[in-house]
């Protein structure tokens, strides 16, 4: 999958082809790997890739501001080919479960398996490649695993299956849990350390943007249906549109095989973003302050109570607007597609200010954004005669949802060593498996007391209210509030603070022997 360095043969030092190592990239050399090609005499390039050498002998933590745009860029493509992803699929399966079963547990049912995906991946084969075999090598997996899942819908169209539905949505989700554990922490890392949090704001703004305009394609022009076609007519013209959805995802795999785009090791990843506190010798002291990983841990909760949350809101948006505010049905769509972009516009803006203001406060107004207008919404759904109302704090409640994803991701990885970075970024994105599980529970409640009724709306609404207080809404109070994590992020996050911690120590070390794998 990828050359091995020249150490593992003999441990000899080839000058040239290992000169990229640092004094403190201290590991195992039988588990490294080159961040650049050996040249291939045959074509001027790598013997391995068949192509000349294309890769930057410099870390992606190493790079300036201005150096990272390129790289960031180029990933930040894959940020967009998952959202826009997302949208296609949210219309395709309303669509589908309209034309076979026609139940909104099915429609759960497709939606969970997508985020199924993220259940199996990001702990076993996924975060396994990423670990040792770097970023450019996850992103070609995961590519070629979500254009299978596009492919997977062939058959399914033509047999109108509703398993062979779950099978391909459950793939594709598996692909695109696969990029994400890669791409986010390549964005993050990529470039100064300072801005962890607002580059990966501004990389999943375009993320945001593809579930904007997605949903507006597909309903108007790549799943337009005609009135006298049959549901069989329907679903292949669908089909032509996922395989060429497929054919672009393995021309993105094959770009990507030849992209040039830096490569970090443990070693450097642990230099820019470990804590370690001042020269002490108090072990409960140190303990208190790093927090023995706490603060991944929430994170990781974070991540799930918030994704389960955003997608209750996602799947049940149009069912809100029809029992609450009657009148505005024929315009659904709208409102929700305008919803996609306060989330889009939130994203980018928010990503812009935390070059100015602390992530950490940023991330403290618009989880308690969430928590407010979720809350205004149950109470306003006790009378029917502010539907006007309750469609505005429908919107809002997306636009202050539209920083905690990334937040949360680059949050919850400050302060840890390089291979606990990577581990770290699986379990974050294993939370993102809220998706799967929290609407379904949603649901049941919402029958327990009422489908389509205002009491069962009201009172599933309450999770809603709990998953936002009870994930990021703790995560951004303490990040805030506890002194030792707000030490910690402090440290890792302003220049003048890590320019200081640096000098002392506090910030930095080698792994101690441990493996150095090409992150």
């Amino acid at each position: 999958m990828g050359p091995r360095s020249p150490r593992a043969n003999g441990g000899q030092n080839h000058h040239g082809f290992d000169s990229w190592r640092h004094d403190d990239s201290t590991g195992s050399a039988q588990h490294s790997e080159f961040r650049q090609p050996s040249p291939n005499p045959g074509f001027g390039g790598d013997p391995n890739n068949n192509f000349y050498q294309l890769h930057s002998s410099k870390s992606a933590v190493e790079l300036s501001a201005y150096e990272s745009i390129a790289p960031v860029a180029i990933v930040t493509i894959l940020f967009f080919l998952w959202g826009f992803a997302s949208g296609l699929l949210t219309v395709l399966n309303n669509k589908i479960n309209s034309t076979i079963k026609n139940t909104e547990g099915a429609l759960i049912g497709l939606h969970s398996a997508y985020y199924g995906g993220y259940l199996v991946g990001p702990l076993t084969f996924s975060g396994y490649i990423f670990r040792h075999y770097g970023f450019r090598i996850t992103f070609i997996v995961g590519l070629v695993i979500y254009g299978v899942g596009c492919i997977v819908f062939w058959p399914c169209g033509v047999l109108q299956t509703y398993p062979g539905f779950i099978m391909s949505n459950f793939i594709s989700g598996l692909g695109v849990a696969t990029i994400e554990v890669a791409a986010n922490l390549f964005v993050a890392i990529c470039g100064p350390a300072d801005y962890w949090e607002a580059r990966l704001n501004l990389s999943q703004g375009a993320q945001a943007i593809g579930n904007v305009f997605a949903p507006i394609l597909a309903d108007k022009v790549i799943f337009r249906r005609d009135e006298r076609s049959s549901n069989t007519e329907w679903l292949i013209s669908v089909q032509w549109g996922y395989l060429g959805v497929a054919f672009f995802d393995f021309a993105l795999a094959l770009f990507f095989w030849y992209v040039p785009l830096p490569e970090c090791t443990d070693a450097e990843i642990t230099r820019v973003n470990r804590w370690r506190p001042a020269r002490s010798h108090d072990e409960k002291a140190q303990k208190r302050l790093v927090g023995k990983k706490a603060l991944l841990l929430i994170g990781v909760w974070a991540q799930f109570c918030y994704t389960g949350a955003q997608e209750i809101i996602t799947v049940n948006g149009p069912n809100l607007i029809s029992i609450f505010s009657p009148s505005y049905v024929e315009k659904t769509n709208t409102y929700l597609w305008s919803a996609e972009g306060l989330l889009a516009f939130g994203r980018l803006a928010g990503g812009v200010g935390m070059f100015y203001i602390p992530a950490r406060w940023w991330y403290l107004f618009f989880a308690s954004g969430c928590i407010v207008t979720s809350t205004l919404l149950v109470g306003l759904q006790y009378t029917t005669i502010n539907s006007e109302a309750v469609i505005a704090l429908r919107m809002l409640v997306q636009f202050f949802e539209s920083i905690l994803f990334p937040t949360i991701f680059a949050i919850s990885l400050r302060g840890l060593s390089g291979r606990n970075v990577k581990w770290g970024a699986s379990w974050v994105v294993l939370g993102v498996c809220g998706g799967a599980i929290w609407p379904p529970i949603y649901q049941a409640i919402r029958n327990r007391y009422g489908p389509n009724t205002l009491e069962g709306s009201r009172v599933g609404w309450v999770l809603v209210v709990v998953l936002f207080s009870v994930g990021p809404g703790v995560q951004a109070f303490l990040v805030n509030f506890k002194p030792s994590w707000r030490h910690k992020l402090d440290g890792l996050s302003k220049r003048k603070l890590r320019e200081r911690y640096e000098s002392d120590g506090t910030i930095g070390g080698g792994m101690n022997g441990a493996n150095n794998h090409v992150a």
